[in-house]
């Protein structure tokens, strides 16, 4: 069994990527750093950082570094790529609070009641305005019909 650590140095040869097409040669070599780092650390899931990204793309698709030295961190299944002079900004866990169903069910509760405020309240101040406008604009209409009647009846007489 390899021996447990968090950070380490590693030295990868990607050599075997000049076998591969031109076109397909820095794309096999991310491929190959990934497997290395795999089969080094027996990590599930491999991130590597923006810094070893453009490295290694740093002179196209066709030519793919000989070697790249990189700092490995292994926490918890996931390693993570560094370059060696990279600077690496660990994120603190923030521990979770534990709340029983009854914290949880009145959060809920609480968040609803809020959303159902803010609806009302929309509601009530969009529904004001389209009553005035719809009896207005139905008003309108009537009034003239009756005007334009009241006309031609006196014009026939």
């Amino acid at each position: 069994m390899a021996k447990e650590y968090k950070e380490k140095k590693i030295t990868i040869n990607l050599t075997k990527v000049c076998t591969k097409p031109m076109t397909k040669r820095t794309r096999a070599g991310i491929f190959l750093l990934k497997a290395k780092v795999r089969k080094e650390t027996r990590a599930t899931d491999v991130i590597l950082s923006n810094q070893v990204n453009e490295a290694i793309w740093a002179r196209g698709m066709y030519h793919c570094p000989r070697k790249i030295t990189v700092k490995v961190i292994n926490d918890k299944g996931n390693a993570r790529v560094y370059l060696p002079d990279e600077k690496v900004e660990l994120k603190k866990e923030e521990k979770k609070t534990e709340k029983g169903l009854k914290a949880k069910a009145e959060e809920m509760a609480g968040k609803k009641e809020k959303t159902s405020e803010v609806k009302e309240e929309k509601k009530e101040t969009k529904e004001v305005p389209k009553e005035e406008i719809k009896t207005e604009k139905k008003k309108e209409p009537l009034q003239e019909k009756t005007k334009e009647a009241k006309k031609t009846v006196a014009e026939k007489k």
